[in-house]
């Protein structure tokens, strides 16, 4: 009996990812490309990194500066790691959080702590933020000739191929500026 309901567990969440897939290839498409999106969101970035000192509490413990650096550290990051897969060894499997993120398109707050290599250090430099710009903006350059089934795991999502990565990249990114967009509207 008690393996039955886990079959059936299964099979329902099976039926949900795959309508859930559905919905996303094919009802919903994108107003911009993510290339697009990240290209946009990434010149909103760099207009931010002269308030990086900005803080405000009541919306996030951390300064500007830790996002903006969060944000590249992730972009860059996540195309080292897309880089260096190997992409016979891509095997897709089946992530339910991962489904309704790339459905609602967006990362609630408060849900997740960042792995420690996107971690800011504790004292954010301009120079740096710059650097890293500049870094972010030549992997999106350089993110279609990676190959179709370049992969990257990640820690709450587990494995995301060369175009829902674009796609995690774009909702990330999105998430941290809406973050910073509050600190400096309060």
């Amino acid at each position: 009996m008690h393996r039955r309901n886990r079959q059936k567990m299964k099979l329902l969440l099976i039926s949900c990812s795959f309508f859930a897939l559905f919905f996303i290839l094919f009802l919903v498409p994108p107003s911009t490309s993510d290339r697009e999106a990240i290209e946009n969101a990434l010149d909103e970035l760099e207009s931010y990194i002269p308030l990086r000192d900005s803080i405000h509490p009541e919306v996030s413990k951390v300064a500007v500066g830790w996002h903006l650096d969060h944000s590249l550290r992730t972009i860059n990051e996540i195309y080292k790691a897309l880089n260096a897969s190997d992409p016979e060894l891509y095997k897709g499997d089946l992530n339910i959080g991962r489904s309704f993120l790339l459905l609602i398109n967006k990362i609630p707050r408060g849900r997740a702590e960042a792995p420690k290599i996107v971690i800011p250090p504790d004292t954010i430099y301009s120079d740096s933020l710059y650097g890293q710009l500049a870094t972010a903006r030549d992997h999106i350059q350089a993110y279609e000739a990676l190959p179709k089934k370049a992969f990257f795991t990640h820690p709450y999502l587990g494995r995301l191929k060369k175009k829902k990565a674009l796609r995690f990249i774009a909702i990330h990114t999105e998430h941290h500026l809406k973050i910073i967009r509050d600190i400096l509207k309060k």
